[in-house]
Order: structure tokens, then C-alpha cells, then sequence
């Protein structure tokens, strides 16, 4: 039979995709030989580009490990129970270690990873400057940090790739690299960038200076290193400045993707294309619009979304609807036949969901194609608002809920009291300002609430329930979205990919799959 290779997907040196350094806009240019190809910096940044774009795709940002993320956590649930199998195995904590979502995100991580590895090892070949060398060396460590990062979290002990390799035998003989050294090469990589990436790049879609330091507190904080995870948050917070971050004025800007810049709340985004018919294959799709729109809708031109991630009830009605938050991220209303209809009659038309849907992807998706997949939304890795949130649960764990993390805090919830109209705006009363008289705990308990509202449905729940071991707690009884089948001794990881298991005996499956 003849042999697949899906890890690392040779591909790693098979496909390069090709941006404008301007705006990422994908040409695939084919097959390349990278020892002939890595001639100059921007032979470099076309080898970066092609993992940006793996990474943005649909097999990976687009939907399925962003759609994965959103179904695992206790803010999201299937809402169209026709969707796919695979989907709701994931939901309700019933995965294989076949599962769709993985067979397509996992192969397509390690793309990305071969693809970034040929362009680092371009970028230390090719005659220019040390520092235009050393800068493009850190842009590829840091699209390494991110994706190990996802991946680590995900699975556990996984491959850990930071070398190009031709021999596609060597794809059956890996090993696993445990926990601890994967998140040690992580951290080198982000250091590294940190140091040599610069201030501001010509979009947010490219790793910079702030982007590394911002990454760098997440993992930090997903290792309970909490003074690491402070450092590096506050000095993304004392170089805001310098690196144009500060908050949206208006928390709805930042999920419109009509307006034509970036926010500069905005640190680290995956770019899309809106209906980029040119871009080839699952390159520059995102679906998410189109997965958690709502079914039988008539507003857009583009057509109906499909009902299939939307929220519970209790994860809406436990929402302070004095929060302009929770206006911008939920759809209460919408056309339907041309008929104003209220969401508790959206079980109307067929496989529709009487329950609020998520608003913050369909409700201005910019371009896009029918059904709005395709869009033109630009989603945050990461933004500026997390990073005061950072900043303020790792100032809680070194000494407690000082004057410093509290106004962390807010200057979050001071922005989610302002709604703009026009030029002109609203400020509301709710949420209020964080006072003094709190415990450590109740602090802490605080700040993650504060990131699941402030977040919601921007993919990151789950890691927080991960890291925070809140499973029991998030799933039982009562809760969100109570849930009996989840196992702690399962179900803080997901399967590794069945087939490159199969195929490489140095790889094991994580427990209980």
C-alpha cells in the first residue's frame, strides 16, 4: 500500500505559499527545491507565509481547531443536531482517536511547523544584514512557539519539530517530546523573538516585539510561572506606546470586519480574505460565521448561517445585560422571511435553535462568500485587553489582589462600559469598578470570570479550564453546561491523531482514547 505522510505533511518542502509582504494575500507558487530557493529575505518571507497560511486555513484557524476549541468549553454547545458526528463527539466529550477535527487540524499544525522550519534555516543561509537576519529567524520561532503551544496544551507530550528534514522516513521514527521540554522550547523560541522581532510590523497578522512578549506571558501563565507570566505582561503594558497597543474605544469594532484597519487593541491576529476565490483549496477560508450564524436568517445577503456552535441558555441568561458585552456578542434578533423574529422562536425554521446565537463572527462579516463562509474576519490570537488580564491574575498570585492588579481589571471593565454611537458616546454603569476588600481567591475567581466574559467565544475558555483543572466544576451540576461524561482523567487532553499512531510506534495515545 502505498505510504501517506501526514505528520509534518511533507509538504514541508513540497508547498510553499506565497503572500504580498503588504497584506498576506495568498498565490501558491508550487513546488520549490528551499536549498535553491533561499536566496534573499524575501525568498524568507515567502517560506514564513506559507505557514501563516496553513495556519490560516480552514483545516486549521478557519474552523477546525477553532470550532473544536469553542465546542469543547463550557460557553459553547451544539446547537443543529443534524451537524456533523463529528462535531458533537467533540462537544460532548466522545471523541475517537479518528475524529474528524483532528484528522484535519493535527496534519495541518505540523504543515505549517515543516514549512516555518525550511524558512529559518533559509533565513540563517542568506547574505543580508544580522539583524534583517535575525528578525526573520524570530518570525519563525515565534509561529513555532504558537503552534507547539496550541499543540502542547491539546495533546501533552507531542513531537517537538525545530528542524527541517528531507528523509520522509524520519516522519515513522520521532519520538514524543515530553511536557516539560516542549514548553522549554516554547519559551526559548519566544524569548528569541522578544529580542530580535521589531517594534510593529506592517499588519497585526505578523509576529512583532509585543506579539512575542504577549505570547510569552500566556505560556507563562498557563505554567503557573507567575512572576515570568507579570514580567512579561507588564512590559507589554509599559511599551504600549511604543508598540501601538491600547484599547478599542468600542468593544463592537473590534469584531467588524468592515472596517478597513486593525484595532490597536489587537497584538497578534490570523488573517483572512474575505471570498478569496484565488487563494486555492481550504487557504484563507474561515467558516466560523458561517458555523455559528443563524439558521433561516434573511439580513445578509450572503444567506442563512447554520445553527451548529451556539450557546446555552445559562450561558447567556447569566450574563448581566447591563454589560454592552453581552450585546455585542450575542444575536437576540433577527430577519426571517423578512419577518422580525425573537430567538425563542428560531426553532421555526427547519434545523434552526431557539437560543441566542454568537454574534461577534456573523453579525459583520465583511466579505464574504454564501452562507457568509469565507469571510473577511480577522480573529485575535491575542489582544491588549488579555494582557491586562494577564497581568492582574499573575499580580494576584505573587501578592494579592493589590491596588496595581485591581486596576488591571479595571481599565477592562471601564472599556466594556463605553458604547460609542457615532462619535458620541454612552457610559453605562455596569460593569463597576473592581473595589478593595478582596480575598486572594475571590480575586482570582474575579479575573477568570472577568476573561470569560471579556473572551467569550474567542476560542481561549477551554485553555483556561485546562490550566485551572476546572473541569469538575465547569461541567457538573448546575453549571453552564452540565455535562456527566466528562472525565478528568480523560478529557484535559485530546487524541492524538489515530493515523500518524498508527504509522509511528514512538508516538502514544493519550489515555483513555
Amino acid at each position: 500500500m502505498k505510504k501517506q505522510y501526514s505528520i509534518f505533511t511533507l509538504l514541508a518542502f513540497l508547498f510553499i505559499a506565497s503572500f504580498s509582504c503588504e497584506d498576506l494575500e495568498e498565490e501558491p507558487v508550487g513546488l520549490l527545491n528551499p536549498e535553491a530557493f533561499y536566496k534573499t529575505p524575501s525568498d524568507v518571507l515567502v517560506g514564513l507565509n506559507g505557514a501563516y497560511s496553513a495556519i490560516a486555513s480552514e483545516e486549521f484557524y478557519g474552523r477546525k481547531l477553532s470550532l473544536s476549541l469553542l465546542l469543547r468549553s463550557d460557553m459553547v454547545t451544539i446547537g443543529d443536531q443534524g451537524t456533523s458526528s463529528r462535531r458533537i463527539d467533540v462537544d460532548q466529550f466522545n471523541m475517537s482517536a479518528d475524529n474528524g477535527m483532528v484528522s484535519k487540524f493535527w496534519p495541518k499544525g505540523y504543515e505549517a511547523l515543516a514549512a516555518v522550519n525550511y524558512a529559518v534555516e533559509g533565513a540563517a543561509n542568506i547574505d543580508a544584514d544580522e539583524e534583517v537576519r535575525k528578525a526573520l529567524i524570530a518570525e519563525g520561532y515565534f509561529i513555532r512557539a504558537f503552534i507547539h503551544f496550541h499543540f502542547v496544551r491539546l495533546f501533552g507530550n507531542i513531537p517537538y519539530i525545530d528542524f527541517p528534514f528531507k528523509d520522509p522516513e524520519l516522519a515513522y521514527n520521532l519520538k514524543e517530546t515530553n511536557v516539560d521540554d516542549v514548553y522549554a522550547g516554547i519559551i526559548a523560541d519566544l524569548e528569541y523573538a522578544k529580542e530580535w522581532l521589531p517594534d510593529q510590523q506592517n499588519t497585526r497578522a505578523r509576529a512583532s516585539k509585543g506579539a512575542a512578549a504577549a505570547l510569552l506571558a500566556s505560556v507563562q501563565l498557563t505554567r503557573g510561572n507567575w512572576q515570568a507570566a507579570y514580567d512579561e505582561a507588564k512590559y507589554v503594558i509599559d511599551n504600549a506606546g511604543a508598540f501601538g497597543y491600547a484599547l478599542e474605544p468600542d468593544f463592537q469594532a473590534l469584531f467588524d470586519a468592515s472596517l478597513p484597519e486593525s484595532s490597536p487593541e489587537v497584538i497578534f491576529e490570523i488573517d483572512f480574505r474575505g471570498n478569496d476565490q484565488d487563494a486555492g483549496g481550504n487557504y484563507s477560508r474561515d467558516y466560523m460565521a458561517s458555523v455559528t450564524g443563524i439558521r433561516g436568517d434573511s439580513r445578509h445577503e450572503t444567506g442563512e448561517g447554520w445553527s451548529v456552535a451556539v450557546p446555552s441558555m445559562e450561558v447567556y441568561n447569566s450574563w448581566d445585560s447591563r454589560d454592552y458585552r453581552k450585546a455585542v456578542s450575542f444575536d437576540t434578533v433577527t430577519l426571517i422571511n423578512d419577518d422580525t423574529v425573537h430567538y425563542s422562536n428560531w426553532d421555526q425554521v427547519p434545523r434552526g435553535v431557539a437560543r441566542p446565537h454568537i454574534a461577534k463572527y456573523f453579525r459583520y462579516p465583511g466579505k464574504s462568500g454564501i452562507n457568509a463562509r469565507d469571510s473577511d474576519q480577522d480573529y485575535p490570537v491575542i489582544r491588549y485587553a488579555e494582557v491586562l488580564l494577564i497581568a492582574a491574575e499573575a499580580a494576584n498570585e505573587l501578592n494579592g489582589p493589590t491596588a496595581e492588579a485591581i486596576g488591571f481589571v479595571n481599565q477592562v471593565r471601564e472599556r466594556a462600559r463605553r458604547e460609542l454611537d457615532g462619535d458620541a458616546a454612552t457610559n453605562n454603569a455596569y460593569p463597576e469598578d473592581v473595589t478593595t476588600g478582596q480575598t486572594q481567591d475571590s480575586f482570582r475567581d474575579l479575573v477568570l470570570n472577568e476573561r470569560r466574559l471579556e473572551l467569550a467565544f474567542e476560542f481561549g475558555r477551554w485553555y483556561d479550564i485546562v490550566r485551572r483543572q476546572l473541569g469538575e466544576e465547569s461541567f457538573g451540576p448546575g453549571t453552564l453546561e452540565p455535562d456527566n461524561a466528562f472525565k478528568a482523567s480523560r478529557d484535559y487532553l485530546f487524541p492524538k491523531f489515530a493515523g500518524d499512531l498508527d504509522r509511528n510506534e514512538n508516538l502514544k495515545q493519550n489515555d483513555g482514547y
